[in-house]
């Protein structure tokens, strides 16, 4: 066992689906979405994206049922990231605790998850379990509560702005920024650094 825990975005960070979650807008509501690239909507809600391309509040519920029902029909093993599963892997052997954050909606976020081997059911915080979610810190500071963690001993592993927001808001200490093909528009300003795999985290170097 050790103090070190470990909280993990989803989308981008897990599964490299940013690409996947605009084309299924494109084929739900192409006119919508012409105007817009995938890197204006990286890091927000469903909610918050179907906000910003003006949908309006009364059509989103029918469009979110329908963008998660065409996702998770879509969704295959190969958007997995490099390095995902062996890590899962070590922090379940080695008993490390950890938890998942997103924006997506839980049933987004549970179909991401069956894609990798869990001994247990997630510690999931997803975008419809709580008021206010990333840029707000509250998702990363319930998620500690949740794990009986400490902020100063826990790692995150983040792909957004918004999301390492939250995570620097919530007082954790290290916070990874893992970039993909559509993270040219990030800065990653609150970073504890930019890496290039998951074998960069040198708090993660030490797991078997």
């Amino acid at each position: 066992m050790t103090d070190l825990t470990v909280i993990f975005d989803i989308d981008g960070v897990i599964v490299d689906s940013e690409k996947l979650h605009f084309d299924v807008l494109q084929t739900l509501i192409p006119e919508q979405v012409q105007h817009y690239t995938p890197q204006q909507l990286i890091g927000l809600s469903l909610e918050e994206t179907l906000s910003f391309i003006g949908i309006a509040a009364s059509s989103q519920p029918d469009i979110i049922s329908r963008v998660v029902d065409t996702y998770k029909a879509l969704l295959t093993p190969d958007v997995l990231r490099p390095g995902v599963s062996d890590l899962i892997d070590k922090l379940q052997r080695q008993g490390v605790a950890f938890g998942f954050v997103s924006t997506a909606p839980r049933h987004i976020c549970l179909a991401n998850l069956a894609l990798v081997k869990l001994d247990r059911p997630a510690q999931l915080i997803g975008g419809d379990d709580i008021a206010r979610t990333k840029p707000f810190p509250d998702p990363y500071r319930e998620m500690l509560i949740r794990l009986n963690a400490d902020a100063k001993t826990t790692v995150v592993v983040e792909d957004t702005d918004l999301g390492i927001s939250a995570a620097y808001q919530a007082g954790i200490a290290k916070i990874y920024a893992w970039p993909h093909a559509l993270s040219d528009q990030q800065q990653y300003l609150h970073a504890t650094a930019v890496i290039d795999t998951l074998d960069d985290i040198a708090e993660l170097a030490q797991l078997n």
